[in-house]
């Protein structure tokens, strides 16, 4: 079923994309731990939904298709759960969209009359590396959050195109059983006639 392969793909997407949050978060939680301090809340929450969603979302991929009939609607729960908790972080820390990681220098030389006015002595670029790894931290939250809410739609609908399915099957199968359970017993009353006669 299409469904089925498009929630797969996207839940490994989902594992793969919250993979690098967590690896680079916890770079910034580590000299916290070291020194025995107090890790800031917004970055604690984004780290620790991070663990947590990449670690449902692992379970989930491997568990769903056993226990489809009956998880579809608890998967589809946790996972907008999971939604609520990526905004919560993604809000907390929303103070890094405005950053501004990188700068760049130019040579630029400029005369206006007898002054001479310059822009940089050479090219450059400088980078802020913990900028940086925090603000793609962050978009990847955003992407991970969106994901989040396409598995939460996509496991709700197979639950019932699943349901649906074993409603078929199980509509044919009694209806054929009373037409065979019909049949016998008009021939069952042909044979007993007949052995009267």
């Amino acid at each position: 079923m299409l469904s089925s392969a498009l929630f797969t793909g996207v839940r490994i997407l989902e594992v793969i994309v919250a993979l690098p949050i967590i690896g680079m978060l916890g770079w910034f939680v580590n000299p916290y731990v070291e020194n025995n301090q107090d890790v800031p809340d917004a970055l604690l929450t984004l780290f620790i939904v991070s663990i947590l969603a990449c670690a449902w979302a692992l379970v989930t991929l491997f568990q769903f298709h056993r226990y489809r009939s009956m998880s579809g609607p608890f998967i589809a729960v946790v996972d907008i759960c999971f939604v609520g908790a990526w905004i919560a972080g993604i809000y907390l820390n929303r103070g890094i969209s405005d950053a501004n990681c990188s700068s760049l220098s130019v040579p630029v030389g400029i005369q206006i009359g007898d002054h001479d006015y310059s822009g940089g002595d050479s090219w450059g670029a400088h980078v802020s590396k913990s900028c940086a790894m925090f603000k793609a931290s962050w978009v990847l939250a955003i992407i991970d959050c969106v994901l989040f809410f396409i598995t939460c739609l996509l496991s709700w609908t197979l639950y019932r195109h699943h349901r649906y399915d074993n409603r078929h099957v199980h509509k044919e199968y009694t209806g054929g059983r009373r037409s065979g359970s019909t049949s016998t017993y008009s021939t069952h009353r042909r044979h007993h006639r007949h052995a009267h006669v």
